[in-house]
Formats: C-alpha cells, sequence, structure tokens
C-alpha cells in the first residue's frame, strides 16, 4: 500500500491562514481607498497621475491576491478530502485483502473435504457477499497559487517641463494610514509563507502546478513599501520648498528615485561633451526656483551635479553646499569615534592614527573651504561651483553669479596651494575682483578662486605631470562656462600664478579651449613647446615678474620663479622674456597715473603679511591684474628695465 504523504493539520493550518490574510486584504479596500482619495484632493500634474496609476495598481493587485488566496483555501479543503478517500480506500483494500487471503484458506480446506465443487461453492458466495474494493488510486489533487505583484511606475517625465503641485499634509496623512495596513499585510504574507512551506514540506502527495503566490505576496509588500518612501520623498520634496505651490518633474523625479531617475541616467551618460551636458539639463526645465527642493536629493547626486561641467552654477553651487555641510557632519562624527578607537588601541593604534591625522587634514580643507564660502563682505556674491571627494577637495569659489557675469576671471594657484588654503586664494581672487570693479561703468563680474587641480609640492615642480592633468581639467571648466552660457558667452580671463601658469599654458593650448585674456604671474616657466604666442589660445596675453632675488631668500623679489624655470625638465619658457607678442607690465612698485603709489612685489607668494605678495592690495601687480582683464591696455605701468 503507497502511503499518502500527506499531513491533513499542515494543508487546513495553510487554509485557515489563506481564509484569514483574504479576509484582512479585503478589510484593508476602504482606509486605502479613503487614504488616496484625500491625498489627491490638492494633488495636481504627472505626480499626481503616476500615485494614482500606483493606487490603482495596489488596489487591482491586492483583491487579485484576496481572490487567489480563498481559491487556494479552497484547494486545499478539497486536497483535504482527497487524501481522506485515498487513506480510506487503501484502508479497505488491505482490510479485504486480509479477508481475501482468509476465504483462500477456507476454499482450500472446503475442497479436501467436498472437492473442487466445494470449493467454488466457497468462492461464488465470498465474490457475492464481499466483492473487492476500488483497485484505482484516487487521482492526486493539483494546487495551483499564481499571483506575481506588479512593479508601480513612480517618477513623472523626467524629460518634460511640466510641474506638479501637491500638499505635503495630504500626503503625509496617506504615508500615516498606509504604514499600519502595510505592517499587517506584510504580518500576513510571513504567516502565508510560513504555512505554504509547511504545507509543501509535508503534502509532497499534492501536485504543485504554480506556486509563485507566496514570492508574488512579498513583491506586493515590497511594492508598497517602497510607494511609501517615494511619497515621503514627494512631501520631502514640497515642504523643503515651502509646502505650497508647484515643483518640475524632473526636480521630483530626482528627489523621489536619485541616480535611478531617467533623466538623470541620460545627464550623467558617460562621454558626455559640456555642450552635450547644457542641452540635456535645459531639457529638465529645472530654474533657480527648484533649488530649494535639492534639499531632498540624495547626496550622491548631489555630488555628480555640483562637478558636471555642463550644468549651471546655481545648480553646482546649490548642490555643492549641501553636500559640503554633510561632509563636515560626517567628518566630525569620523573623527569623534576614531579619536574614542585610537585612544582605546594602545601600541597598535598606528595605522589608525594615520587615518585620523587625513581626517583632521580633510576637516581643515572642508572648514577653509565653508570659510571662504560664507565670508561677507563688498564683494559679491560666493558660489561653490566645485568640490569633489578627493583628499583633501578640489574646489571652487566664486565671486560673482558665473550664470549672468559680463566678464569672467578664472584664478589658478600655484605650488602647494590645496583646499585648506581657499580662504587665502579666495582672497586674492576677491582682491582681483575689486580691483576690475574700478572699471568705467563696471559691468558685472565674477572671479573663480579655482583650485582646480592638485597642485605640485617641491619635489613635483620640476615636471609636468601636475600641469598636464590640471591642465585637462581647466580646460573642461573653460568648455563649461562656454556651454553654460552659449548664446551670451562673457569675457573670459585666466589669471595664473606660479606653476598655475604652467597648468593655464596647457589649458589654453587645447583645441577647442580660448579666452579672452591670460596673465601669468611670477612664472615657474611655460611648457618648451610653446614658443609662440599663437600656441597660447588667448586674444591677449599679459605676463609679469618681481625682479629675481636669491632662491629661498625673501623680501628682495620673486625668490622662486627663476628656479622652477632654470630647473625644470620640461617648463623653462618665461613669457616675459621668450614669447614674442606678450604685453610685460610692471609689478616692481611705481605711480598710477592717478598719482596713487603702487607698492612693489618682494615675495613670490600671491599674498603676504607686509601685502607684497603678487595680489596684495596697494601693490602695483594687482593694479595692472585689473585693468589688463579689463580691457584697459593704455593704463597699464610698464615693466622695469632693470
Amino acid at each position: 500500500m503507497g502511503d499518502v504523504q500527506f499531513d491533513a493539520a499542515d494543508a487546513s493550518a495553510l487554509a485557515r491562514v489563506a481564509r484569514r490574510t483574504a479576509g484582512t486584504l479585503r478589510g484593508q479596500a476602504g482606509p486605502r481607498s479613503g487614504a488616496v482619495a484625500s491625498a489627491l484632493d490638492d494633488f495636481e500634474g504627472a505626480y499626481a497621475d503616476r500615485f494614482r496609476d500606483a493606487a490603482v495598481v495596489e488596489a487591482e493587485d491586492r483583491a487579485r491576491l484576496a481572490g487567489v488566496l480563498v481559491d487556494l483555501a479552497d484547494q486545499i479543503d478539497a486536497a483535504v478530502a482527497a487524501a481522506e478517500r485515498e487513506r480510506e480506500r487503501q484502508r479497505d483494500h488491505a482490510d479485504w485483502k486480509a479477508r481475501d487471503a482468509d476465504r483462500k484458506r477456507a476454499a482450500s480446506v472446503a475442497e479436501a473435504f467436498a472437492g473442487s465443487a466445494g470449493r467454488s461453492v466457497v468462492d461464488a458466495l465470498e465474490r457475492f457477499t464481499d466483492p473487492e474494493p476500488a483497485t484505482e488510486p484516487e487521482p492526486r489533487p493539483e494546487v495551483d497559487a499564481e499571483f506575481r505583484g506588479r512593479e508601480r511606475a513612480r517618477y513623472g517625465d523626467g524629460a518634460s517641463r511640466g510641474r506638479s503641485s501637491a500638499d505635503p499634509g495630504a500626503l503625509r496623512a496617506f504615508l500615516t494610514t498606509t504604514s499600519g495596513l502595510d505592517t499587517t499585510a506584510s504580518a500576513e504574507s510571513e504567516r502565508v509563507r510560513s504555512a505554504w512551506s509547511s504545507f509543501r514540506s509535508s503534502c509532497a502527495w499534492v501536485t504543485v502546478d504554480r506556486a509563485s503566490m507566496p514570492a508574488g505576496f512579498a513583491r506586493y509588500v515590497r511594492e508598497n513599501d517602497e510607494d511609501r518612501r517615494w511619497i515621503g520623498r514627494i512631501a520631502d520634496a514640497f515642504e523643503a520648498a515651502g509646502g505650497s505651490g508647484s515643483l518640475s518633474n524632473a526636480a521630483l523625479d530626482i528627489a523621489a528615485t536619485g541616480q535611478a531617475a531617467p533623466a538623470l541616467q541620460r545627464l550623467f551618460a558617460e562621454h558626455l561633451t559640456p555642450t552635450e551636458v547644457a542641452e540635456r539639463w535645459a531639457a529638465l526645465g529645472l530654474t533657480t526656483a527648484d533649488a530649494s527642493v535639492f534639499d531632498g536629493f540624495p547626496t550622491d547626486v548631489l555630488a555628480r551635479l555640483g562637478n558636471l561641467e555642463g550644468v549651471p552654477y546655481w545648480a553646482r553651487s546649490t548642490a555643492n553646499a549641501l553636500v559640503l555641510n554633510q561632509r563636515l557632519v560626517d567628518v566630525e562624527r569620523q573623527i569623534e569615534q576614531l579619536e574614542r578607537t585610537v585612544a582605546s588601541a594602545g601600541d597598535g593604534s598606528r595605522v589608525l592614527a594615520r587615518e585620523l591625522t587625513a581626517l583632521y587634514a580633510d576637516r581643515k580643507a572642508l572648514r577653509n573651504v565653508n570659510a571662504a564660502l560664507t565670508k561677507k563682505g563688498s564683494d559679491g556674491k560666493r558660489f561653490l561651483i566645485a568640490l569633489t571627494d578627493d583628499r583633501p577637495p578640489l574646489a571652487a569659489v566664486s565671486i560673482g553669479d558665473l550664470d549672468r557675469a559680463d566678464s569672467v576671471t578664472w584664478a589658478v594657484p600655484g605650488m602647494n596651494t590645496t583646499s585648506a588654503d581657499m580662504t587665502m586664494w579666495s582672497r586674492g581672487a576677491q582682491n582681483i575682483y575689486q580691483e576690475q570693479a574700478r572699471r568705467p561703468g563696471s559691468p558685472s563680474h565674477a572671479v573663480v578662486a579655482c583650485i582646480g587641480y592638485a597642485t605640485p609640492d617641491e619635489k613635483d615642480v620640476l615636471f609636468m605631470g601636475k600641469a598636464k592633468k590640471g591642465g585637462g581639467q581647466l580646460a573642461d571648466a573653460l568648455r563649461g562656462l562656454d556651454a553654460v552660457r552659449a548664446g551670451q558667452v562673457p569675457e573670459t580671463n585666466v589669471v595664473a600664478h606660479s606653476y598655475g601658469t604652467t597648468t593655464a599654458a596647457v589649458a589654453l593650448a587645447e583645441q577647442g579651449v580660448h579666452v579672452d585674456r591670460f596673465v601669468a604671474l611670477g612664472s615657474a616657466g611655460l611648457p618648451d613647446h610653446l614658443r609662440s604666442i599663437t600656441d597660447i589660445h588667448a586674444d591677449h596675453v599679459y605676463a609679469a615678474r618681481a625682479k629675481d632675488a636669491p632662491t629661498g631668500k625673501e623680501g628682495l623679489g620673486d625668490e622662486w620663479a627663476e628656479f622652477g624655470r632654470e630647473q625644470s625638465y620640461a617648463h623653462h619658457v618665461d613669457p616675459t622674456r621668450d614669447i614674442f607678442g606678450v604685453n610685460v607690465f610692471g609689478v616692481d612698485g611705481a605711480t598710477a597715473a592717478d598719482g596713487t603709489d603702487l607698492a612693489p612685489v618682494l615675495h613670490h607668494d600671491p599674498l603676504r603679511s607686509d601685502l607684497r605678495g603678487y595680489l596684495d592690495r596697494g601693490t602695483e601687480s594687482l593694479r595692472n591684474v585689473g585693468l589688463a582683464t579689463t580691457a584697459r591696455d593704455a593704463e597699464l605701468t610698464p615693466a622695469s628695465s632693470g
């Protein structure tokens, strides 16, 4: 007799759980539809349509799932009955076989006494009074549990310029209601999964045709959870925007789905030129009115937006400021945790101590960038247009609005300048900005304190490696400005100092890069292959250096520029002497046309405490930088003949 592998208790338990769960899901219809209706009262636009569509899918899937569960329970009940019938048939047949064996023994005895006639009579009587039960087994029942939860579309049309509006309070109310319902549905899903697992392991006699329901139920629960997270992020976005009005669908796409947003996938595609990025950004329809919604963007999205050439500078600055704040919080927390660990690590803490030292450096750089960004004064508003995740980060602070300025100047530093020096370098950029403001009519302008490449130390300054990489990065930034301001490209200048002139020359020698004016101060030498002014893609080239001073001897003149040029391996070109057509101006002290006494430069540094650096206020150098970058060549004071 074949054993029927079927545990009626496990099967009946699954049927009970399935029916109860179906009842629970059907009971959620009223609260869910009410929550959806309330949320939709003030919800308009593409996102309202997506929300409504998702709610319809949820309701349909929930009703379908409840029906599958009830049908499953009915199939289980039928299987329990079939298993009992098969067991009863097997018991009846076993009993009959026992009786049949007894009869055969009795027939043998009758045959011994009465011959074959006696055996025939016994056999005929037994077959008439005790026929053999059915020998055909009960058909094995088949159970079908097919349900697949559907994915729900949760983003608007990121490529459109459409907008959506919503009441974040109503969205929060939806979340409150559905959170409890989803918790209940999740618990029911676990109970069904557990009961189903027990049924499958103990009821192998039953054939299972399709078994997607438990996984489909879990998928339905996950989709509900994702709906809540999605609507929560949408509520966050509207709250960040003040809780009223409308928001760009593209901004909501990003807030809701991060880098998975189709618009961002297009924007972040590899190998795009700044012009292509600018075109794809324009398709999003985002404006400064959407800046507040950036608060709801994931940090990884903000970090990429903040450094993507071709994205408008207001958006980059908004993104980078948020990333800067987050990184300041993160580094403080990391330092606090690591300090406790190092204190308790004893002699084994050297590796941790090195990491702690690196974190201190990160904090210094981030704090310095923040201080430069938030400085108050008479200079223009400041924007953080670049902030990378390097250690220390590369960064660029713009004094003035690059999206609107009629004149833009990039200030490129030299050796040993990092973002930990951002307050210093932005002070030099501010001095340029204020000197340019002397221009008659004073058109809107901006100066970028651009620590946009890893500057060399004393060892690397004699080689071209840092200049080549940094020059490529500066070239990208210049192309980015052209792309963002296409159709209204501003006057563009580069003012570079020391090894920054080497780096800037590499950038300005690249194809597709052009500026109106290039100013080289205290040059550590331009690349050797640049022997003609036509190799530098600038309409006007200016250069200046203080009188040479003994190497390392401070306060007598430029003590390092000549060393950088003469001792280098591939950047010997002195722009003040070796290239015909460069406008060389004075920096050793003079009297301006208006009678102002201008101080000489007595150091290689851009800024010094005695105010005798190349970009210090009151110097002949700074005055001439302001004149050169505002097309006032006739007012430049000439270089001394010494």
